[in-house]
């Protein structure tokens, strides 16, 4: 997950790729006083719906990081997931860390990419 969902004001803007838009936005909803109060105020998720047309770019990232399993079928797909990491088996194994998200991200991964 992003640093920034959870709290945008507490990440430094050069920790962000560079020609994105998310530093410049970062910058802008750090400075803005009004979103600060917003953040306090609510969820995370109901900040960033309220920031999208303000912050579109950061939103578009943060919404579906805060969102795993916006519908039952998603649900049932993640509980399955979870027992499949959690096995006994896999239990001998190191932390599972980030493997739940990755079981239901919908993001295909781009290996070409990465092996570069």
């Amino acid at each position: 997950m992003c640093a920034y969902i959870a709290n945008p004001f507490s990440v430094d803007p050069a920790d962000l790729p560079v020609g994105t838009g998310e530093q410049e936005e970062l910058i802008h909803i750090q400075t803005d006083e009004g979103a600060k109060t917003k953040h306090k105020e609510c969820s995370p998720m109901n900040f960033w719906v309220s920031m999208a047309s303000s912050y579109p770019t950061l939103a578009r990232h943060a919404v579906p990081q805060l969102l795993i399993c916006p519908s039952t079928w998603e649900c049932e797909q993640g509980f399955s997931a979870m027992l499949t990491i959690k096995s006994k088996i896999r239990n001998r194994l190191a932390a599972p860390g980030h493997d739940f998200r990755c079981a239901v991200s919908k993001v295909m991964p781009r290996i070409d990419q990465l092996v570069e």
